[in-house]
């Protein structure tokens, strides 16, 4: 009886543990949309900086297409997401706001199959969307942190704004969330 009871609560122990120990280890999710097109990932990671006070929120890859002009053709685009807050870590659990790179750094890179204006032909266009240049009236960009603790935390939150890209056309992201793994910058 004895063996029976300690090999289930070993095996009990591990299945939750184990889950929660990989979690832990580094990669969260992040979801949200820009102009509508949805994004979703599970690969996330949150680092926190004690030394310098910096929360950076990062998810890039590199992804293959098929050129639409040439489908015997590959093209690398970036997607990605970073989000990067200057803040005391008692002040972080709330929201912040910026319309500029100076007080939030953030990016957001993605791609798309637009038409040409004159040949009507799809091609590939990439974007890359920030607070970088544009028009600091139209321009914003908030965070809101639910929670914040130590190491291993997951750390819950949700953002939106408004973000030019390098062409200059305005772009909404919204719905914003993620539940990632604070990891500690080792400074």
């Amino acid at each position: 009886m004895k063996s029976k009871w300690f090999g289930a609560s070993l095996f009990m122990s591990l299945l939750f543990f184990v889950p929660a120990l990989a979690f832990a280890e580094g990669s969260g999710t992040i979801s949200y949309k820009i102009d509508g097109k949805a994004f979703s990932y599970k690969d996330a990671v949150l680092e926190y900086s004690s030394k310098d006070g910096y929360l950076t929120i990062t998810r890039e890859e590199m992804q293959e297409e098929t050129d639409p002009s040439d489908p015997k053709q590959k093209i690398e685009v970036n997607v990605g997401v970073s989000l990067e807050l200057a803040a005391e870590e008692k002040k972080l659990v709330g929201v912040h706001e910026a319309n500029s790179a100076d007080t939030m750094p953030v990016y957001f890179s993605w791609y798309d199959f637009v038409a040409e204006k004159e040949s009507k032909e799809k091609v590939l266009k990439d974007y890359l969307a920030s607070l970088d240049g544009g028009d600091e009236k139209k321009q914003i960009m908030r965070i809101k942190i639910d929670n914040f603790g130590p190491a291993g935390t997951v750390i819950k939150g949700s953002f939106s704004g408004k973000l030019f890209d390098e062409d200059g056309t305005l772009h909404e992201i919204s719905d914003g969330t993620f539940a990632i793994p604070r990891t500690d910058v080792k400074d």
